[in-house]
């Protein structure tokens, strides 16, 4: 092979080298989340997850009373703050609530949290996911 022939030899790998990078990078991009997933016992399990545009959350309980209020929050953890808070009663029984963040912020740090509050005024006890990197 000539000098020349191995000059168009070089480019040509250097230029698939190139396209198969581009075409590395797209895919990254479609992955845009990492980590997620649930935590917390059968009775007060908590889960998050990526839903592409938005960030789903659940929460799954199986109280033998309904003696409480439940509060679930979405916390973004990059700005400290809470990006969504509902509350409702305690149900017995086995019971998932769900519920999804719109407009997540890209390469926020997110995390659900449910608390419930037991009757009369004891406090309360919660359960977190694990962290979702948006």
């Amino acid at each position: 092979m000539s000098i020349k022939g191995l000059r168009k030899a070089t480019l040509a790998l250097a230029t698939m080298a190139t396209a198969g990078g581009i075409a590395l990078t797209g895919a990254g991009s479609a992955s845009a989340s990492v980590g997620g997933g649930c935590a917390g016992p059968g009775y007060q399990q908590v889960c998050i997850s990526d839903g592409w545009t938005q960030i789903n959350t659940s929460v799954t309980t199986n109280f033998a009373s309904n003696n409480c209020t439940e509060q679930v929050i979405i916390w973004d953890y990059t700005t400290n703050s809470q990006a969504i808070s509902t509350s409702f009663p305690c149900r017995s029984g086995q019971f998932t609530f769900t519920w999804a963040l719109s407009n997540p912020t890209s390469g926020h740090d997110y995390k659900a949290e449910a608390r419930f509050y037991w009757q009369p005024g004891t406090g309360y006890t919660y359960q977190t996911s694990p962290d979702l990197h948006f």
